[in-house]
């Protein structure tokens, strides 16, 4: 869990208070010993841990490999990438005085069944690695020196059908509270009713009351605007009993209210002050945002009452080669990324994702569908531990954690779980119902859904009769209908079941993603594509390490389809050049889904060829096309293709006897075949005859030079900031070479060090954390993280028959979000 700090303007009182309590909140993430494998008496005080390596936090102990294909439980499912066991052990330094006091070891993931000790005593288990917990230490911490120790286990193979990586791969704080205290996520505001003049806040707030002796509380909610002016409070008193916790149930009217939107994704501020009679006992703050979510069944989504179609990518938590280590800044970039593209949206697939994100997404204006839960088995807690019996704690927790967030704006309780399929678990009703009315009784403001495997009803799929079928039988207790790739049932489900809500909650990404054509845009809520970007784990199979079919690569470079998915989404002009080979794209069934794959490039070197096959992308009307200067044409892209109100295809078009076809469709993009000579090739995207957009090629010569690129020259002297930087191999006027495939090798001084490396290349067994690396298609990626000492990070970048490239890094204490 990040605990940003938000810092009021104005932090005055109307009357006198004094502070008897003080809420503290430490980062522990630094000097921790690991070592993998089984380590008895490890959790003693009195264990040797010398020979251990020492690593910061947050950390993927399973990352760094080796990639094997048959052992150390390794499988495609995981990327072919170590689950194993391992051990972690820290000296924790407590110097408050921690009479009287509660103290927690908060983590925010441990893949997973973790172990948490504390002086040699066992203080907690985790089972769910995708959630955060609290360890309660009060009873076995010391004023002075501790020893925490934490044991995972990631051996159970079934555990999930993606990469998690394992170990501590997030946040760890300790947290030393007054006995009376607010309780661990145990704040929560919603705007039930907004008009202009004035928005009704409603502030749940529940202290917990550990001091043995009942305690007369005064809880005092103050609201602050984005600006940091109070702009409403209240204050309630209630006798507290001893080892209660009470809820403090208040209304607040907040006037002139400024509403959260995605162009400006304004903040207010709950600060929640407890005290016994003046004394101030406990203080936090709660950030929130003012807005209203509806659904509607001819319109799809609003926000604060303005239709928004939702432009969503899914997203599994992995950062490439940072595998699950949830760095901030690693989270920030591939989110600038996908909103630079022109995504509002992403669905958090299948499990909670580090908080950071959301807190992302709150500040920049973007939307989120938090997801809970994969397929309703054992996976998460491990086999042997039933579903049934653990899902309500995790649950209950995900929802509390993320309730605050104004991102967030759709909950799922699940994808594609079996009991859609099976008639004895009544084809997931019961558990449907259940879930849902549990989740809103946590949070009454949100709307629930679950995304649907693309059976239907009865659980028919790819059957004679399955075009002939109903919808599944779990959409009629869906307050909104998420659907995996199966958007042509749409028309004729709407026509015969007028109040079902539309989301394509998975749609192929490597179809050409023509997805977007299929459906009504006006009545429905959007779709989000499959994956957002490349991923570790579900792979096809040896010696791939993970998902290629992403819209952006795990390094967060862009690919040439990317620039076809900012087509769409995106409404500044562009256009964008790649070529093609029609006989290279392949077709697969993966979960039963057939998955098209059509690879592109964007370079300018066909030597050997005398035409080339390629396409323009553009969102614009027409394109024109230039060869050395000379045009080869205009084309126009169809007026239906470009229009902001895509109809899709109506129910009297559907025909089951033959479905609609959903093959390749050109829709914004527009083929040309031309006939290949070395140069520049150029094209010019017009609007009204206006050229508004344009983009090049230019054939690259011979290797010449190795070229770094950091996307910030200046980071956090924090020990947790990072740097990526972009290697190139480029001729010698700075024009990429695309076959290039030197290996290069990196040195990394001073104030920072190297925390990954990778290409693009899926099929490699180069580790992500090896110094050296091969380029693909004549680039690679060099993460720095930094030292919590300010200082010059040094970067050399070394390659067979090309000068050495240096670049430069400062790593600062200086404030660096102002």
């Amino acid at each position: 869990m990040k605990h940003t700090v938000f810092f009021l303007t104005i932090l005055t009182f109307t009357f006198s208070l004094t502070a008897k309590g003080q809420r503290i909140s430490r980062l522990e993430n630094f000097h921790w010993k690991y070592a993998r494998g089984e380590h008895p008496g490890a959790h003693k005080i009195s264990f040797d841990d010398s020979g251990w390596e020492t690593v910061h936090l947050p950390h993927d102990a399973s990352i760094a490999g080796p990639f094997v294909r048959d052992s150390l439980n390794a499988d495609r499912k995981n990327g072919f990438l170590p689950r194993t066991r391992g051990w972690y052990r820290k000296e924790l330094i407590i110097r408050e005085d921690i009479k009287d006091k509660k103290v927690f070891l908060e983590f925010g993931g441990v893949y997973r069944d973790a172990r948490v000790y504390l002086n040699g005593k066992e203080v907690a288990r985790q089972l769910n690695g995708f959630m955060n917990f609290q360890a309660d230490i009060t009873g076995a911490a010391v004023q002075g020196k501790n020893l925490v120790a934490v044991s995972y286990d990631n051996t159970d193979m079934e555990s999930s059908r993606w990469y998690n990586g394992e170990g501590i791969y997030r946040d760890v704080w300790l947290h030393i509270l007054p006995p009376v205290h607010v309780a661990y996520h145990g704040t929560f505001v919603h705007t039930p009713s907004i008009t202009p003049q004035e928005a009704v806040a409603e502030i749940l707030s529940e202290v917990r009351n550990e001091r043995g002796e009942p305690v007369e509380t005064v809880l005092l909610s103050e609201i602050f605007s984005p600006s940091g002016r109070k702009v409403a409070e209240v204050t309630d008193v209630a006798p507290v009993s001893s080892g209660e916790c009470y809820t403090f149930r208040q209304t607040v009217r907040i006037p002139g209210p400024r509403l959260w939107e995605l162009d400006s994704p304004r903040m207010y501020i709950l600060k929640t002050t407890v005290m016994e009679g003046s004394e101030v006992i406990d203080c936090m703050e709660t950030t929130f945002g003012i807005r209203s979510l509806h659904f509607d069944r001819a319109r799809g989504f609003l926000l604060n009452g303005k239709k928004v179609l939702i432009k969503g990518v899914n997203l599994h938590h992995d950062l490439g080669p940072l595998g699950a280590a949830a760095f901030e800044r690693g989270i920030a970039r591939r989110l600038e990324g996908l909103k630079a593209m022109g995504c509002n949206a992403v669905r958090l697939s299948h499990n909670p994702h580090d908080p950071y994100l959301l807190e992302w997404c709150d500040r920049n204006g973007m939307l989120v569908l938090d997801e809970a839960f994969d397929k309703w088995d054992d996976q998460f807690f491990g086999q042997g531990n039933a579903f049934d019996n653990h899902w309500r704690q995790s649950l209950e927790a995900f929802v509390r954690r993320d309730r605050n967030h104004p991102s967030v704006f759709l909950w799922s309780v699940g994808n594609e779980t079996r009991q859609q399929r099976d008639q004895a678990a009544g084809f997931g009703v019961p558990r449907l119902k259940e879930m849902t009315a549990f989740v809103k009784s946590l949070d009454p403001s949100r709307q629930v859904t679950c995304a649907l495997h693309p059976s239907r009803k009865g659980g028919a799929y790819r059957t004679p009769d399955y075009y002939r079928e109903g919808p599944p039988e779990m959409v009629f207790y869906m307050d909104v209908v998420s659907i995996n790739y199966r958007e042509e049932f749409w028309p004729v489900d709407k026509k015969n079941y007028p109040q079902l809500i539309f989301l394509l909650s998975e749609a192929q990404a490597g179809n050409l993603g023509n997805e977007w054509f299929n459906f009504d845009h006006r009545s429905s809520v959007g779709l989000f594509y499959w994956g957002g970007t490349d991923y570790i784990g579900e792979s096809f199979g040896w010696p791939a390490k993970g998902w290629a079919n992403g819209i952006i690569d795990w390094n967060d470079h862009w690919k040439p389809f990317t620039y076809y998915i900012k087509s769409l989404f995106s409404d500044d002009p562009m256009v964008h050049i790649t070529t093609y080979d029609p006989d290279d794209e392949t077709a697969r069934y993966w979960n039963e889904v057939q998955l098209r794959y059509q690879p592109m490039f964007s370079h300018w070197n066909h030597e050997g060829k005398d035409s080339v096959r390629l396409l323009t992308i553009s969102n614009c009307h027409e394109v024109e096309l230039f060869m050395n200067g000379r045009s080869l044409g205009t084309r126009q892209v169809p007026q239906e293709y470009y229009t902001k109100n895509i109809r899709g295809y109506t129910a009297e078009e559907y025909d089951p006897d033959h479905p609609v076809n959903f093959g390749p469709a050109m829709h914004r993009l527009l083929e040309w075949s031309v006939p290949w000579e070395e140069g520049r090739i150029v094209a010019e995207g017009r609007i009204d005859g206006e050229v508004v957009a344009r983009h090049e090629l230019v054939t690259a010569g011979k290797p010449r030079r190795l070229v770094l690129e950091a996307d910030r020259d200046t980071i956090r002297a924090d020990g947790l900031d990072l740097s990526y930087i972009t290697v190139q191999v480029t001729d010698r006027n700075g024009i990429p070479v695309p076959r290039a495939g030197h290996r290069v090798k990196f040195t990394v001084s001073g104030a920072g060090s190297l925390a990954g490396t990778g290409s693009a290349d899926i099929l490699s067994n180069e580790s992500f954390t090896s110094p050296v690396r091969r380029v693909f298609q004549g680039k690679a990626l060099l993460i720095v993280r930094s030292h919590r000492t300010p200082g010059v990070i040094r970067v050399r970048a070394e390659a067979e028959g090309l000068p050495a490239a240096r670049l430069e890094i400062q790593a600062t204490d200086r404030d660096l979000s102002r």
